[in-house]
């Protein structure tokens, strides 16, 4: 009954509750025209059948967020996202050796005594987390750290 009332407000506070984001930075990030892609989604809810598809954006809060030129950091590791004209675009999938999770695959990790590596992002139901940095090639030490996990993310095609 009030959010009827509410006017504009309650349109705001509806689609909140529904998970629309309505900040000019969910704009900002969306794909050209004419192309199909989901806004804001909880990542809880993707089915398999959504899956593969491009990350557009990542989003922990309005001000944390892993987007194309806007990198995420976690401690003292950077995560980047490979640029869209880049043939190995980040990519949300379903990880090939588990039956839940989605596994954010091609994005890049930088450490000051690391260095650049390969990295994933493992989302795990409920709120597990996890940031997996790829050893370099010939040894088997890839690092894995329990991050806090997005609220939502932006797919494209």
């Amino acid at each position: 009954m009030d959010l009827v009332q509410g006017g504009k407000r309650g349109f705001s506070v509806l689609a909140l509750m529904m998970g629309v984001c309505l900040t000019p930075s969910c704009v900002s990030t969306a794909p050209p025209a004419g192309e199909d892609w989901r806004t804001g989604e909880d990542w809880r809810t993707l089915r398999r059948i959504d899956l593969p598809a491009q990350l557009v954006r990542a989003t922990w809060s309005e001000r944390s967020y892993l987007s194309e030129g806007h990198p995420m950091q976690f401690g003292r590791t950077e995560v980047t996202m490979h640029s869209s004209g880049v043939a190995r675009t980040s990519i949300v999938k379903t990880p090939k050796n588990a039956t839940d999770g989605l596994l954010i695959d091609d994005l890049t990790c930088y450490n000051a005594v690391r260095g650049a590596r390969k990295c994933v992002l493992l989302l795990n139901q409920p709120n597990y987390c996890h940031l997996i940095v790829y050893a370099e090639s010939g040894t088997s030490d890839d690092v894995d750290f329990n991050v806090d996990c997005p609220a939502y993310l932006t797919l494209g095609r």
